[in-house]
């Protein structure tokens, strides 16, 4: 059985559908990238516990929806051609692609990503050359600046730097696995570096606390005592760092 409801948060009003399984012990909250809010509960449960516990995470809620929303509203589709823009560290450059040279396939010079063809490169395979010049030179300084960034928030913590892997997310900026390896969203290294470290000391913490419970989000401002500066900024910037 599904039931349709709503909450008031602020000025907004957050529409969501309740479905009942008999397998279910808990209740939990999803947000799809449609913007559909989805409430999966166990039967018996009153609808003013519901929306009880929508109401305590509606912030989180309307985080998700405006971010799905910002992202419907973005042409992600890059054409990588001369005169695009990109991000590097929290700064704009752009994209100047050169012919007949022997240098780095990129280079960061001045305001512009140089990126080095050969002149004989037929024009159907330059944007997938480009492409691939671009994402490896965004890989190579992403591991560089976080291998920094986990040697110094883990000295903070007072525990070894562990392993890390940078890879390309759609959605999440970091996760912290059952075994300890921190994975961190490629994309980040678009952001400025205070975003970057509070991604990084955010995962750290996870290898103390697992869940965001009190003693986490504790842990986390003892090394960064401005971190939520840090996380709204990122929430509010962040569907800006595309590749």
């Amino acid at each position: 059985m599904t039931v349709t409801a709503s909450i008031e948060f602020g000025t907004s009003r957050i529409d969501y559908d309740v479905k009942y399984s008999s397998r279910r012990k808990n209740l939990s909250i999803a947000v799809h990238p449609n913007k559909k809010v989805e409430v999966l509960a166990p039967p018996g449960l009153s609808q003013e516990e519901i929306q009880g516990a929508l109401r305590r995470k509606a912030g989180w809620v309307k985080e998700r929806l405006d971010w799905f929303e910002q992202m419907s509203q973005l042409a992600v589709d890059r054409e990588y051609v001369s005169g695009e823009t990109f991000l590097y560290l929290g700064r704009q450059y752009r994209l100047k692609i050169v012919y007949g040279t022997k240098r780095s396939p990129v280079k960061l010079r001045g305001k512009f990503f140089e990126v080095a063809l050969r002149e004989d490169m037929p024009e159907q395979d330059r944007r997938e050359a480009v492409r691939r010049a671009m994402w490896r030179w965004y890989r190579l300084h992403a591991q560089e600046k976080i291998k920094e960034i986990v040697g110094h928030y883990s000295t903070r913590l007072r525990i070894d730097p562990p392993e890390f892997r940078v890879k390309y997310q759609a959605k999440r900026w970091g996760s912290c696995s059952q075994g300890g390896v921190l994975n961190i969203n490629l994309r980040i290294i678009m952001a400025p570096p205070s975003q970057i470290e509070y991604v990084v000391a955010h995962e750290l913490c996870h290898l103390k606390h697992k869940d965001h419970s009190a003693s986490f989000w504790e842990l986390l401002r003892l090394i960064m005592p401005n971190y939520e500066v840090r996380k709204e900024s990122l929430r509010r910037d962040g569907w800006r760092y595309l590749l």
